[in-house]
């Protein structure tokens, strides 16, 4: 049946991805901070939930996560996939974000995928096979005001699923980038309130996907082997036209920061 082992499996996009694996008849090894969180989410699979083991574990904590990790390829094997889905975002204007938002968005959305990676790939190479998928986001395939802190933690978790892609290969494994736009998860509607005012201008309108459908589209392209994956009309534009809709987003935001920005810094995110 094979494992998977999912970071951010307890709500959202990862939740979905977990639900498609079990009904594919695979063990998940589902792993998040909030116990009550994954307790729920496993009520929520129905008889589903009886190969969803939930691993209550801080992705920042490298050994805790490893030790996870361990114990579910000690039991079932190599994981024939894993998925690293774990994220946050706190958006909010350069200068009033304090140090610690910056730092704990790389901690946990560069360096959680990097736990996850090194916890899993030595077993799967070991093995011959595997697929790891690295979920970034559409942010991190341009500029977007007020997510300082957010995008370059994306964008480095892109940068090393490039080069883990690269590495893995011989070795059998095939890694996966998924950038995927607004969707409808608890994390996005507790993100909407923090935007900036030209943030929520910029996105106005924009489409926001069912976690389920990106959930099946990410899962296919990691099935197919393909290095990247955008799912929605806009992502993909912006990973095929990288300098039309670059410079696009970049004049259309600045027009509207000089007509929206005009409120005083806080000082927060200075220092």
């Amino acid at each position: 049946m094979g494992l998977a082992i999912i970071t951010g499996g307890s709500s959202g996009i990862g939740l979905a991805m977990a639900r498609l694996l079990l009904e594919r008849g695979m063990h998940v090894l589902a792993i998040a901070r909030d116990a009550a969180a994954l307790g729920a989410a496993r009520e929520s699979l129905g008889p589903l939930g009886r190969r969803y083991q939930a691993c209550a574990c801080d992705v920042r904590a490298a050994a805790a996560l490893d030790a996870a990790c361990a114990g579910a390829i000690g039991r079932y094997g190599p994981p024939a996939l894993a998925i690293a889905c774990a994220g946050i975002a706190r958006p909010g204007r350069f200068l009033d974000l304090p140090a610690a938002d910056h730092a704990e968005a790389m901690a946990t959305n560069y360096l959680g995928s990097l736990h996850l990676a090194r916890a899993c790939l030595p077993a799967m190479a070991a093995a011959g096979s595997g697929r790891l998928l690295l979920v970034s986001s559409a942010a991190a395939l341009g500029t977007f005001h007020g997510f300082s802190a957010y995008t370059p933690s994306k964008a480095a978790v892109r940068a090393l699923g490039e080069a883990l892609a690269l590495e893995m290969a011989p070795h059998g494994v095939s890694v996966t980038i998924a950038f995927p736009p607004d969707t409808d998860t608890p994390q996005l509607h507790a993100e909407l309130g923090q935007r900036t005012a030209v943030a929520r201008a910029y996105l106005a309108g924009a489409p926001v996907l069912p976690a389920e459908a990106v959930a099946k589209a990410l899962l296919a392209a990691t099935e197919a082997g393909r290095r990247q994956v955008a799912p929605g009309m806009g992502p993909r534009a912006m990973l095929a036209l990288p300098v039309l809709t670059g410079w696009i987003g970049r004049w259309r935001q600045s027009r509207l920061a000089r007509r929206l920005d005009r409120g005083p810094w806080h000082g927060g995110g200075a220092r």
